[in-house]
């Protein structure tokens, strides 16, 4: 009767010793430690791309325009003498001197025809056109000179000492109108005028021009 007694309290020891050590049953499973709560909304997937700035592309070097042609020839590029100015020469014909390019058209109302350079501002430059003898004489203007140096606008003085051969027709080197030899043309001549110690006129003229004084 005691050992029956003994085994049934043995018994129940054994099994309050199993319900003690039981975890307690929680409602859900719970979340091994360390792994993100179940709850929360999952990430949305994929990686935003990343905007890379595209690289500033150096702008190429852009060429200048090229340079239209122009009509007028450049004035330092044209010099007076000792035959002509340019591809415009003494004694070309009226069809050779325009298609030189270089002329306004010829006015011919009068013996002597008479046109002006493109390339010289409005009414300087003027050209002379004898019937006999073609382009007959040619005139300077302020940026143009002649081989030798000499321009308009220089002092009497500068042009003696530039042509000792300059010959008065009237007056003398500073109140005057006279010629020189054109040096490497011995059938043409430098028309130059001068006033108040300065040149204000020069000119390319056959010798035997015959269009004017």
């Amino acid at each position: 009767m005691m050992r029956a007694t003994s085994l049934v309290g043995t018994l129940t020891c054994l099994l309050l010793v199993a319900a003690c050590s039981s975890p307690a049953h929680q409602s859900g499973d719970a979340a091994p430690a360390g792994s993100p709560d179940p709850t929360t909304s999952a990430a949305t997937t994929g990686t935003p791309t990343s905007s890379t700035p595209s690289a500033s592309s150096t702008p190429s070097a852009s060429s200048s325009p090229s340079a239209r042609p122009s009509s007028k020839p450049a004035t330092d590029s044209l010099v007076l003498g000792p035959n002509g100015i340019g591809s415009l020469k003494l004694g070309m014909t009226r069809q050779q001197a325009t298609a030189t390019g270089m002329l306004r058209p010829f006015d011919t109302t009068d013996r002597c025809g008479h046109s002006f350079l493109r390339a010289a501002p409005t009414e300087e430059g003027p050209v002379t056109l004898s019937p006999t003898l073609g382009i007959a004489a040619i005139s300077a203007w302020s940026d143009i000179r002649t081989p030798e140096g000499l321009r308009i606008g220089m002092s009497s003085t500068e042009m003696l000492r530039i042509y000792p051969t300059w010959k008065a027709a009237d007056g003398d080197a500073t109140n005057g109108r006279g010629s020189a030899k054109t040096p490497g043309n011995d059938k043409a001549i430098y028309r130059i005028v001068a006033r108040n110690g300065k040149v204000i006129a020069l000119d390319l003229q056959f010798r035997n021009q015959d269009c004017y004084e």
